[in-house]
């Protein structure tokens, strides 16, 4: 295989790495109950906790993000469920928050989608790499990946420390262009007030980080191993 023809390998594979790295993380913690639970146990709403606020036990507000989970991971879901809250029995969700829900889980299980069609590439490409020995080209193409990565990432960083509303909107313009459904009110939505901004913030900032230490945790791997074949 020619020179250039293995130097785009190396940047496949380290390129659909990262977008591996991204998804599962994302998904790992968007999915994990327990973080749910714990988040839902120490967050606040007009100095009440969640489930005080909402007007339900803290074992029904676990049983609703469980079955909220559920559906974003299943087409034949459906987010239709009563519930006594406050003391009175009442449809959880409104339609226009179905409807974001809808985007939501559209969402969800494309980026899963994706997340799996890039490990296939990364670890298709890192076979036909270490079966050519070419580690060191490998390392040499993650160095100057990462040269970016750190420098998007810093400006990540930065702006969700800084901003983070901003941010928030940002994302969602983007990835839910075309309507406004996910501008929800904490006064009345059970949407939001299973996972208000204090959670977003909580969430996306466990997700940046651990994204952070896993692929530079990969890096210095590579690093050890390109340094150790070298002097082989």
């Amino acid at each position: 295989m020619q020179k250039k023809s293995f130097k785009f390998i190396t940047y496949i594979n380290s390129i659909s790495f990262i977008i591996f790295v991204l998804l599962f993380v994302v998904h790992f913690f968007s999915f994990n109950e327990p973080f749910y639970a714990k988040q839902h146990r120490k967050l606040k709403l007009n100095n009440q906790y969640l489930a005080d606020y909402i007007g339900i036990t803290n074992e029904e507000l676990d049983d609703l993000t469980n079955f909220t989970l559920h559906y974003l991971n299943d087409k034949n879901a459906t987010l239709d469920k009563q519930m006594i809250i406050k003391g009175k029995l009442r449809e959880v969700f409104t339609d226009d928050e179905k409807l974001h829900m809808v985007d939501v889980q559209k969402l969800s299980i494309n980026s899963r989608y994706i997340c799996i069609a890039s490990l296939i590439i990364y670890l298709c490409s890192l076979f036909m790499i270490i079966k050519n020995k070419k580690i060191s080209e490998l390392y040499k193409a993650n160095k100057n990946v990462y040269k970016f990565l750190i420098t998007f990432l810093a400006i990540l960083i930065t702006w969700i420390l800084i901003d983070f509303d901003s941010f928030w909107n940002f994302f969602h313009h983007i990835f839910f262009a075309g309507n406004d459904l996910w501008i929800l009110d904490l006064s009345k939505d059970i949407l939001i007030m299973i996972v208000p901004p204090d959670f977003f913030f909580n969430l996306v900032t466990t997700i940046v980080i651990a994204i952070v230490v896993v692929l530079f945790v990969y890096y210095f791997a590579l690093y050890y191993l390109n340094k150790r074949l070298s002097y082989d």
